[in-house]
């Protein structure tokens, strides 16, 4: 029997194979047993899911098991953005909460994400326990006898958790500001749980917004529902075809965020964290330290400098960030895939915080998505990133790690390797400030290569050599 195994956040598998009702039933009760030896137990847990095959009903199974624990839940009417469940957790004071998300995965994936009680990433040492519990559980723990006796009625609520999120987002920003520009917004939430938060969110606060993929489809519509550049074609059509003066696009449950010109020019997550940190200090008066991940832009880096800001790096997956959140007083924290956590919120990344801000920024400046990006090319400059994701007959093991690593030239690109940093994954600095980062997936079998330049031809070679790296390692693609 395959081992149940959480990953960079939350477990995940593929539907009716690895992510079985069965299977669902027994980390649910492995969350109960941790919660209740966490002391947490009696404050109750709130249960949210996205909009994947069948999540509606793995989430009803997470509240059969959990009150059949003694354990009170509230559990969302309707699919929401994993923030919307983070914040009620928060708000509500509860024990923690499960979300029912295989977050930016292929539609074959879902997953459970476990929130503890101050609503960001459960820490490794948490979920370490759970999978420990988990695994123990799988042969013995009869689930079906707990199905068939339902949830305890008593200790279940139906609530709408949107309306206490929204007020905490939407006050974020200011709404005369936004009216008086009338910023006309396209979104793609990628059929997403973002649907009915992130667009009424911008509509309260004086935009004007059109949606594109704004149903449920649990395939998709054949799409990956990460906010990539790739992705993303169908908006960058859309956007196009329309007069507006910017685009925002989300992840699979909403809590990772990139953006569009009016004319169809990508805004990676790099660069919206950037404009959010340029827009937290320079409009709104705001300091603190700033997080970034391993995989994150150079221009983080110039911009904590120019701001005389403590910056801190960590290893990829936004539990390491909202931990110093929690630890330190953190203006902002943000990572390559989409994901930016802001003071004064959750310890835990949000789109609609983010897309809002992005938006007062353009409101407050009266400019455009691509006058933005100008104002941030002319602070920073320009500088080119892309990655690629290469499908794995079997996970990367740490012998191959060490294989590549062996495999490093002194130069790529006839230019030298100024060090090389293995803190998560292996990531390969040139002279010239460029980077190459290879690190295998938390979440599926896959190993991505990452690369960073002021050159965009460089990005592509340094990508091609990653490749060959990876090759030269032993590990073998699908």
């Amino acid at each position: 029997m395959k081992p149940i195994k959480f990953g960079t956040d939350g477990w995940r598998g593929v539907i009716a194979d690895d992510f079985t009702f069965q299977r669902v039933a027994v980390v649910c009760e492995a969350i109960g047993e941790y919660l209740r030896e966490d002391g947490r137990a009696e404050q109750g847990m709130a249960i949210g899911y996205d909009n994947r095959f069948a999540s509606e009903a793995f989430a009803a199974l997470a509240a059969t098991m959990l009150t059949r624990k003694g354990i009170r839940v509230y559990l969302s009417p309707t699919n929401v953005p994993t923030p919307v469940v983070s914040y009620a957790i928060s708000h509500r004071q509860l024990g923690g909460g499960i979300m029912v998300t295989a977050s930016h995965n292929p539609a074959k994936y879902n997953g459970i994400k476990f929130k503890p009680w101050f609503g960001g990433s459960a820490s490794p040492e948490a979920t370490r326990a759970i999978e420990e519990r988990a695994n123990a559980l799988l042969s013995t723990f009869d689930a079906d006898a707990v199905r068939e006796l339902g949830p305890d009625a008593a200790l279940l609520s139906q609530e709408d958790l949107v309306p206490d999120f929204l007020q905490q987002v939407e006050g974020f920003v200011d709404h005369d500001v936004i009216r008086a520009a009338k910023p006309r917004i396209l979104i793609d939430p990628l059929y997403g749980s973002s649907i009915g938060v992130l667009d009424r969110a911008l509509r309260e606060v004086g935009c004007a917004v059109q949606m594109i993929h704004g149903e449920r489809n649990p395939g998709f519509g054949g799409l990956n529902p990460e906010p990539t550049a790739e992705q993303l074609r169908q908006l960058q059509v859309a956007v196009k075809e329309t007069t507006i003066d910017g685009a925002v696009a989300s992840d699979g449950d909403g809590d990772r965020l990139a953006a569009m010109t009016e004319d169809g020019e990508y805004l990676s997550p790099h660069q919206v964290f950037a404009l959010l940190l340029i827009h937290l200090v320079e409009d709104r008066g705001m300091r603190g330290g700033v997080v970034k991940t391993v995989s994150t832009t150079t221009m983080i880096n110039k911009l904590a400098e120019q701001y005389g800001l403590p910056l801190y790096e960590t290893p990829i997956g936004f539990k390491y960030i909202g931990q110093l959140m929690m630890e330190n007083d953190i203006l902002i924290g943000g990572e390559e895939s989409g994901g930016i956590g802001i003071k004064g919120h959750i310890p835990e990344r949000d789109a609609t915080l983010a897309a809002l801000l992005l938006i007062e920024m353009m409101a407050m400046h009266r400019t455009t998505m691509r006058g933005l990006l100008a104002k941030l090319r002319e602070r920073v400059g320009v500088y080119y990133y892309d990655r690629i994701d290469l499908l794995l007959q079997r996970p990367v093991t740490p012998e191959q790690y060490a294989a590549i690593r062996r495999e490093i030239p002194a130069e790529l690109l006839s230019i030298p390797v100024s060090s090389v940093s293995d803190r998560d994954g292996l990531k390969i600095w040139l002279d010239d400030g460029s980077w190459l980062l290879l690190r295998a997936s938390g979440t599926e079998p896959v190993i991505r290569i990452y690369a960073e330049s002021n050159n965009p031809d460089a990005v592509s070679a340094l990508l091609q050599r990653g490749c060959a790296l990876v090759a030269a390692g032993g590990v073998q693609r699908a």
